[in-house]
């Protein structure tokens, strides 16, 4: 499961803020990534491993200048994991997984909208955490 632990005020206002930043500019959060898969393939062949490190340098180049693919690179996987889903575990996770991958693949922007708004109630609810409110009560009406 993923997940980004954020603490205090000030990791919540960056937290706040990010979400924001990817809200106004949903295309840098693939530029970003891009930037690290060039990073790690630079460190993979400095390692002394060519193998994967011209293949994350080809996929940082891919998304850099294409950084839509990786939107669609992950409505794929979604797809892919939804019909194994559906075959072998069950049917409406299959099919919730199913429609996010498609819904993916017509708006991908989506996913960075999402990650947004998960960025924004993360740094709220470590605010709110550091001044004493509780997380679980404070989504429950």
């Amino acid at each position: 499961m993923f997940s980004i632990e954020v603490y205090g005020v000030i990791g919540g206002v960056l937290a706040i803020i990010a979400g924001f930043i990817i809200f106004i500019f949903p295309r840098i959060l693939n530029y970003i990534i891009g930037i690290f898969l060039l990073i790690a393939g630079i460190l993979w062949l400095a390692n002394g491993d060519p193998v994967p490190g011209i293949v994350t340098l080809f996929f940082g180049i891919l998304v850099v200048i294409f950084p839509v693919i990786l939107n669609y690179l992950v409505a794929i996987y979604l797809i892919l994991l939804g019909i194994w889903l559906i075959l072998y575990f069950g049917l409406v996770a299959g099919i919730v997984t199913l429609v996010f991958g498609v819904a993916v693949i017509f708006f991908p922007a989506t996913l960075n909208y999402l990650f947004g708004l998960y960025l924004i109630l993360l740094g709220a609810v470590a605010i709110a955490n550091y001044y004493g409110v509780d997380a679980v009560t404070m989504i429950l009406p």
